[in-house]
């Protein structure tokens, strides 16, 4: 799995920040997806400002994505990479 790159709020009413991590090795059930395109949305903005005191940091908002498999686990069904 490759090194993650994002923009990510480190925390409530800050603005987002680029970031990087490494999520590990990828799960045998799990899919990688290199995200192209994603939205954000109000409850987007409600996670970055912790507004349902619920968040936790650093976050990475947009679960509205358009990407392409890149990898998938040992065990993941239903696509193929490309």
């Amino acid at each position: 799995m490759n090194v993650i790159r994002a923009w990510a709020a480190l925390s409530a009413d800050r603005a987002l920040e680029p970031c990087e991590f490494d999520p590990g090795p990828l799960g045998a059930e799990e899919v990688e997806i290199a995200v192209e395109y994603r939205g954000i949305c109000q409850s987007d903005l409600s996670v970055i400002d912790n507004e349902w005191d619920i968040s936790s940091y650093p976050v990475v908002p947009g679960h509205e994505a358009v990407g392409r498999v890149v990898a998938l686990g040992d065990q993941a069904t239903g696509l193929t990479i490309g």
